[in-house]
């Protein structure tokens, strides 16, 4: 029974949803069944409730091929 994230194609409010079996999706504030389910980022371990820091990922910096590193090129 996962939980899922969605947003209203109606409002644009975001939500949570308990999704079991035959479960009707809707938004709770105007009711419309217009959703789309949205990406959702994995929980921190440990309960952090600060922002993911993502700027470290990305191409490599210099080395390799793709930095040229390996003459190739």
């Amino acid at each position: 029974m996962p939980i899922y994230e969605y947003i209203c194609l109606g409002c644009e409010s975001g939500f949570e949803l308990l999704v079991r079996g035959e479960t009707r999706i809707a938004c709770p504030k105007c009711q419309s069944s217009k959703v789309e389910r949205t990406m959702s980022l994995p929980a921190r371990p440990g309960g952090a409730s600060s922002t993911p820091d993502f700027s470290s990922i990305g191409p490599p910096k210099g080395g390799g091929c793709g930095g040229g590193g390996c003459g190739c090129h």
